[in-house]
């Protein structure tokens, strides 16, 4: 039944690239991996690394003009993660990290995984509810918020939500809400009651010895929590390992080829995202590369002067990021642009923005990734070597220590080549969805086959196509929204009747968000009344930008919504 096809290469930098593939009739594809998985935790490997580099520069942040090595980056977060251990935290302690990109949003998830703590990744643009499920939902000991920036004040949603804030004690909140959460750290320079300053913490610390928490740690315990969006509104919770987290980050790596020379990355993605939290940073960590943080929130300017002024021979990015850096560039004249390798990944791009890719912004190698929070990050990953119209016609090869199969909806494998929904298997899947055994169970089934509601195919030279979505997501700039949240909320208007949100194709950003609403006869509700109403809701990226009225939605004979005959209506004109 299964046949095996296999071709080693060794490329320039002597790196041993394995093609070997298990295969069957059908569509299943196994990687078993040219090295063992490392047993490692991260707190380890990141040692390993400074070990290596320990004068190289690790962190240089343009916005706050500080520069970290490596040695400097692991004794800050040594410091920080004694001072949390020493304050009252255990092992397996979630904290919580809610901030734009900075030093200290850094520094504190290194200092947990050499505490042995559980960081909380927490998008920054949150509002005051969805920040408020979060800290219930992980029942967060601590939370790292940054400094308040001109688009987001941290500590004015606080205060919103823990009125005993403004009367406790540093490392002593006791709200009535959030029983679970004690400790609070600001990164940065601003100060305010009840909160520790992380500068602080790490100068009260230094010099202390974190070993035996780190020695704590198993492979197998849980590391990292993104939020991931779902169908049902509410993010879920993945949990991922240490085992996942050493391991892609590594495989990751050598397909970036950040173990290659001394690579300069620049940072434009945000850190709390899987791109840039494991891709990017984490990946960048594992390999020895210097990470360039252009500015606290996503700036095309920012970003472009960071790859000419800090010579940058890496970037990662959604497709929109590209987008936005080539319609910057292409007018200006001949830039000290000089990349290596650009990554792009959370949409699937276009050949030719793949090629403008390479052209504008003078690459040597673009590449592509598909992964899901779920999965720690990286399924597929372009090769090194692989051409432009491989990688914009694929998602990458098959990762290594991977298994993948395609199948139609009741769960058998379709041939090899025709389209269903891809399933993942490996040490990669996360542990489950913090505190949800039902969806835990939706997902992933008793022999370790994990949903990941994507249409799929595959071939059997071990290379994945995206041909469509089976789940209700839309992904706008990179970015999964859930309908179902936003429809929630526009239902509570006194004048909608109902509310269905759809993706409609836009240029720059892949899919826009349109609201198709349904309104009370002698009602007036204009674009202008759906973002007031919705404002400080829910967070700004998932107020949509387009709104269309309607009498009625196409149905099926059961009754139920057809939304992608409402996707056509809206972008045919019809509504």
């Amino acid at each position: 039944m299964f046949r095996s096809a296999a071709s080693l290469r060794i490329n320039s930098k002597g790196y041993r690239l394995l093609h070997q593939l298990k295969l069957d009739k059908d569509s299943y594809l196994h990687h078993p991996g040219v090295e063992p998985l490392s047993r490692a935790n991260y707190g380890q490997v990141i040692e390993e690394t400074v070990n290596r580099f320990p004068q190289r520069v690790a962190i240089r942040s343009l916005h706050e003009d500080i520069t970290l090595t490596y040695e400097d980056l692991l004794r800050q977060a040594d410091s920080l993660a004694y001072a949390l251990r020493n304050s009252g935290f255990e092992k397996g302690d979630r904290l919580g990290i809610w901030s734009h990109n900075c030093v200290g949003w850094i520094v504190t998830a290194i200092a947990a995984f050499r505490a042995g703590l559980i960081s909380v990744l927490i998008n920054p643009l949150y509002e005051a509810s969805e920040l408020s499920y979060c800290i219930k939902k992980t029942n967060l000991k601590g939370l790292l918020v940054g400094d308040d920036i001109r688009s987001k004040s941290y500590h004015q949603v606080l205060t919103q939500l823990i009125p005993e804030l403004e009367k406790s004690k540093p490392g002593e909140i006791k709200s009535s809400v959030f029983p679970s959460l004690s400790t609070l750290i600001v990164a940065g320079k601003q100060q305010f009651n009840g909160a520790f300053s992380l500068d602080t913490l790490t100068r009260s610390y230094q010099n202390e010895n974190v070993t035996r928490y780190v020695e704590e740690v198993k492979s197998e315990d849980g590391c990292l929590i993104h939020f991931t969006s779902g169908t049902t509104g509410n993010p879920k919770a993945g949990l991922d390992s240490h085992l996942g987290m050493v391991n892609n980050t590594y495989y990751s790596g050598l397909r970036n080829s950040f173990h290659e020379g001394h690579q300069i990355t620049c940072v434009q993605v945000p850190l709390f995202h899987a791109l840039g939290s494991v891709v990017t940073t984490l990946g960048g960590f594992r390999h020895g590369t210097t990470l360039v943080l252009p500015s606290t929130t996503y700036s095309v300017s920012a970003n472009v002067k960071a790859l000419c002024a800090e010579k940058c021979t890496s970037i990662t990015g959604t497709p929109t990021m590209y987008v936005d850096i080539i319609s910057q560039v292409k007018n200006k004249g001949n830039l000290p642009i000089k990349l290596q390798m650009a990554l792009a990944a959370g949409a699937p791009c276009s050949p030719e923005l793949m090629l403008q890719m390479k052209n504008y912004l003078n690459t040597s190698s673009v590449r592509s990734l598909y992964g899901m929070t779920e999965t720690t990050a990286s399924v597929f990953q372009s090769l090194p070597e692989d051409s432009v119209e491989t990688v914009a016609e694929t998602v990458g090869y098959i990762q290594d220590h991977v298994e993948v199969q395609v199948v139609d909806p009741e769960g058998r494998r379709v041939p090899l080549g025709e389209p269903g929904e891809l399933m993942v298997r490996g040490y990669l899947n996360m542990i489950s969805y913090w505190d949800d055994p039902e969806k835990t169970k939706e997902a992933v089934t008793e022999d370790g086959w994990l949903h990941t509601g994507d249409k799929f195919t595959i071939s059997d030279d071990g290379y994945g196509r995206i041909v469509g979505r089976i789940k209700d997501i839309i992904v706008r700039g990179g970015e999964n929204i859930a309908p179902k949240e936003i429809e929630d909320l526009l239902s509570t208007h006194p004048d909608v009747i109902e509310s269905q949100i759809v993706g409609v194709y836009d240029e720059r950003l892949g899919e826009e968000l349109c609201a198709v609403l349904r309104i009370r006869n002698g009602s007036k509700f204009s674009l202008e009344d759906m973002n007031k109403f919705c404002s400080g809701k829910i967070a700004k990226f998932k107020i949509p930008r387009i709104l269309k009225t309607t009498e009625i939605f196409p149905k099926t004979a059961s009754g139920k919504i057809q939304k992608f005959k409402l996707k056509e209506m809206v972008e045919s004109g019809k509504i």
